[in-house]
């Protein structure tokens, strides 16, 4: 144990227990037998919602645990290679998998796994418009949606991101692996994968449209509470509105982020599953469209 002079200025000191105080913590912990799962495709408005059901509810949120458990012990390569199991993950990570609400678009991408070791667990997943999904997120990483392709070390490189943060595995397709001829292809098929999910589930995953949340937030997340089996305690109306994540760009239309022909290849990769959740492909594409 790291021994704490009593001559440390008092910060370093608070730091020094906090830290102490989170090794005890994760050495102890034990797996939630049955969590609530959030779910989505990144950047779809998982952080949001989840803490605010977290909020809501009174429980602890873990919200995306593989920045967490990237930082101490790298093994998300290994997980989507299948060099390691979900279970030996899971087992090897108690702490991140012991509160009532456990949120990664990461795990996603594994919902049959974890649905056979979670049998009992609620699952939720949040599904928002591909046009505004990718806009977002290529906008959290500063990169342009109408190019015929990128460098993605050159653009990451520019931006602060811990390493192993997984968005290069992204945008290249490989975390989740799908083809693509490019970036935008690559990112529009990884939406599909996480819409299939629900698709394929839906008698088992309850599903929130991210537009529907953003249209009334209080009344969304008192509801998916109900329909996950828990009653709302308490009042969210001050913090419905708090960012959890930082907001891109606002105001810009597809067609003008995406340029004509990278909005095509959206509409026709994912036009069928976006009819099913009730998302008109046929939208005036130069209209603006509030992003987050």
């Amino acid at each position: 144990m790291q021994f704490i002079s009593k001559f440390q200025p008092q910060g370093e000191l608070l730091n020094a227990l906090r830290t102490l105080k989170k090794e005890y913590l994760i050495r102890t912990a034990k797996i939630n037998p049955n969590p609530i799962f959030v779910l989505g495709n990144p950047k779809s408005g998982t952080s949001a919602i989840s803490m605010l059901l977290g909020k809501a509810i009174g429980e602890r949120v873990q919200n995306d645990l593989f920045h967490f458990i990237e930082e101490r012990q790298p093994c998300r390569a290994k997980l989507y290679e299948g060099e390691l199991s979900v279970r030996d993950f899971i087992r090897a990570n108690p702490y991140y998998f012991s509160p009532t609400i456990i949120k990664d678009p990461n795990l996603t991408f594994f919902y049959e796994d974890i649905v056979e070791i979670f049998p009992e667990s609620k699952f939720i997943l949040i599904v928002r418009d591909p046009r505004n999904n990718i806009r977002s997120l290529l906008s959290f990483l500063k990169i342009p949606g109408n190019l015929p392709d990128i460098d993605c070390d050159l653009y990451l490189s520019k931006l602060r991101l811990h390493q192993g943060n997984g968005w290069k595995e992204t945008l290249e397709g490989n975390q989740p692996k799908v083809s693509g001829k490019n970036y935008i292809e690559k990112l529009a098929k990884i939406w599909n994968v996480a819409a299939e999910t629900y698709l394929k589930n839906q008698n088992k995953i309850v599903l929130i449209r991210f537009e529907d949340f953003e249209r009334d937030k209080v009344s969304a997340i008192f509801n998916l509470a109900r329909a996950v089996g828990r009653e709302p305690k308490y009042d969210i109306k001050e913090v419905k509105d708090v960012q959890y994540q930082p907001r891109g760009k606002r105001n810009v239309s597809w067609l003008d982020f995406f340029g004509s022909e990278n909005l095509q290849t959206i509409d026709t990769i994912c036009g069928d599953r976006m009819n099913l959740f009730d998302y008109n492909l046929y939208a005036d594409r130069g209209e603006v469209k509030i992003i987050s």
